[in-house]
């Protein structure tokens, strides 16, 4: 039996801050725990991975394994109907010559 590790809050907290509406769908689902289960173990395996057999260093291997499996990037908010309306095409600006 999996358990949820110290990796495993910390994605959940990462995924509520920055990814709101994806925890929200997993929850629906009732997929909110086998995900982070998931991307606990995918982040220690490939952890695991770049340490031991491609001898990269630690932090590195980290920084590299928990952005691609646990710290995801962050939503890109949505924007409200009303702030659509206020995109305005821009107008060129005129291009003077000089004489020289």
């Amino acid at each position: 039996m999996n358990e949820r590790t110290a990796l495993g809050d910390q994605i959940l907290t990462h995924w509520r801050e920055h990814l709101p509406q994806m925890v929200r769908a997993l929850k629906k689902e009732k997929r909110l725990g086998a995900a982070i289960q998931e991307a606990q173990d995918l982040t220690a395996d490939l952890l695991y991975e770049l340490v031991s057999v491609n001898k990269i260093e630690y932090q590195a291997a980290w920084e590299l394994a928990t952005r691609q499996w646990a710290f995801l990037p962050a939503e890109k908010p949505t924007r409200s109907p009303s702030s659509r309306s206020s995109k305005h095409p821009r107008k060129k600006s005129s291009r003077r010559g000089t004489s020289g």
